[in-house]
């Protein structure tokens, strides 16, 4: 019954970021920011602007770890398990992009999917690192007492 409400908690949490990814794209309008030049230094605009674009690194990594615990709450990850994490978190971030053809002041673009990519794969080297070959990492162990 535990390990059932465990899977069941790390899925829902899984789809409630995925939703919350989807819902942070569809909600963007840069006339509401246009209050804040007024009284912000370029520098802190700047500032911010350069986190929201690093913030695609993080975004799709974490939703790859996210697929990898949920694999992980059925038993030992393995390879295929990986790349089809990879494959789902990228796959999302391809319809996440398309999504955003059609909500206001948002576009298609590759530069995104770059990024995506790269959290993606950053992640998937930390996860694959440290579950399969760094036994004493503390990233390894914790995940390995997922399953």
């Amino acid at each position: 019954m535990l390990l059932t409400l465990k899977r069941l908690f790390f899925i829902l949490l899984t789809i409630s970021y995925m939703a919350f990814i989807w819902i942070q794209s569809s909600y963007f309008d840069p006339e509401s920011l246009v209050g804040f030049t007024s009284f912000l230094s370029h520098y802190v605009l700047l500032t911010i602007g350069a986190g929201l674009e690093f913030a695609h690194l993080f975004q799709f990594g974490i939703l790859y770890l996210c697929i990898v615990i949920v694999f992980l709450s059925y038993g030992r990850l393995r390879k295929w398990q990986e790349v089809t994490a990879a494959v789902i978190a990228l796959s999302y971030g391809i319809a996440d992009e398309l999504h955003q053809l059609y909500v206001p002041f948002r576009s298609f673009s590759i530069g995104d999917l770059f990024k995506d990519i790269i959290g993606i794969v950053v992640f998937w080297w930390v996860v694959h690192r440290s579950y399969f070959y760094k036994k004493s990492s503390k990233i390894g162990h914790w995940l390995r007492n997922i399953t």
